[in-house]
């Protein structure tokens, strides 16, 4: 029995050191969250054969690097000419990776205006307009920009008609809502599950909330960690810090969302980077003598102002507008909920062992400062 155990053991810390090295890595190529935005416009009557469309799309020039050289001269900065002269490619892209459906069938893009440069949230995007030849009304997106690139992409769909709600669309195929759909019912589901995904595949949010949790086990006495010895202070500490953090990050999420505040996503993303560096190093090297409470509280108001870049520019009115923000805000929590319910458990069970001290806490703080530190230079240049 006791051999066994000892093999459940070595096994345990063999699949935690793989998930460590597995998230460092991948952790390292996220890139920073980025939105598209495709607006659709009906030229005609749909109850016609055929439906044409005005498409508007708005695609970040950062994203648009990934794909498109947009840069031959490498000199990190992108000039207007730079990208003109890529104009058949980015079409062509376009063509092939934004496929509007009609029933069975694939619309044609039939023009492309001149491309053009317009600002969003401090970024620049390119802008083009295009027409759309449709056998029938639209009814699902099959949409590929970035796919394999960045698991972050979130495309933003508006159509003319009032009564058709406002989508945030993965990389993928997406079916469309129709007029028939409850408009309030689809945008709170809509932004419920956006908040939900925007929170599990936010590398640098859930890294934070990683450095967070992992010293909640411990208490410090006389400069030394002692795993606590009952898993209810651990579990009490851990619920204050995911309020903390929900109230933080609430606030400033409202605040950023109904443009009370406006602050350019590069910098809040550069600040996101810091908050999770420094939170790491204070876990080996505790500079503020606070609870990892209020350390949740202050980034978590730094964090709110990342959250928010979903729901900025998007052409809402004011109750669908709360509406978005509450769902959103919402599938955050769920996001976080069940993060912590992977990792905490693990905490608890291995408090006890050098390998959490030594592996999780020490060696996880350590790749989380070099990570953090890496996202803050590549987002400031």
């Amino acid at each position: 029995m006791s051999e066994l155990i000892k093999l459940t053991w070595s096994h345990t810390y063999r699949y935690l050191v793989l998930f460590l090295l597995a998230m460092s890595c991948t952790a390292l190529q996220a890139h920073v969250s980025s939105t598209a935005y495709l607006n659709l416009e009906p030229n005609g009557s749909e109850g016609a054969a055929d439906v044409s469309y005005n498409a508007e799309y708005e695609l970040a020039l950062r994203d648009l690097a990934l794909l498109v050289d947009i840069d031959p001269n490498q000199d990190n900065q992108v000039s207007w000419a730079e990208v003109k002269s890529q104009k058949a490619l980015i079409e062509q892209l376009i063509a092939a990776q934004v496929t509007l459906e009609a029933g069975a069938q694939s619309c044609k893009i039939t023009n492309f205006a001149p491309l053009a440069i317009n600002t969003r949230g401090g970024f620049n995007y390119l802008y083009t307009n295009f027409e759309l030849g449709c056998a029938a009304p639209i009814s699902g997106l099959d949409y590929q920009v970035l796919a394999g690139v960045d698991a972050n992409h979130r495309l933003i769909l508006t159509q003319a008609d009032d009564n058709l709600p406002v989508q945030v669309l993965t990389v993928g195929k997406n079916p469309l809502g129709s007029s028939a759909d409850s408009s309030l019912l689809s945008t709170s589901i809509n932004f419920l599950k956006s908040g939900v995904h925007h929170l599990l595949i936010g590398w640098d949010h859930l890294l934070f909330l990683f450095v967070l949790l992992i010293p909640a086990v411990y208490i410090r006495k006389q400069k030394q960690l002692v795993a606590v010895a009952k898993p209810r202070s651990a579990l009490l500490e851990v619920f204050w810090i995911a309020t903390s953090f929900t109230l933080a990050h609430s606030i400033t999420l409202t605040l950023a969302a109904l443009g009370v505040i406006i602050i350019p996503a590069w910098f809040i993303e550069s600040l996101i980077a810091l908050s999770i560096a420094f939170a790491a190093l204070n876990n080996l090297v505790p500079m503020l003598r606070v609870r990892a409470v209020y350390l949740a509280f202050f980034f978590g108001l730094i964090h709110g102002f990342g959250f928010a870049n979903v729901l900025v520019d998007l052409p809402l009115a004011t109750s669908e507008r709360v509406l978005a923000l509450l769902s959103f805000n919402v599938g955050i929590e769920l996001g976080q909920l069940l993060f912590i319910l992977v990792v905490f458990p693990i905490a608890l069970l291995l408090r006890h062992t050098r390998f959490y001290k030594s592996v999780i806490f020490y060696a996880g703080s350590l790749v989380s400062i070099a990570i953090a530190l890496w996202w803050f230079f590549e987002r400031i240049t």
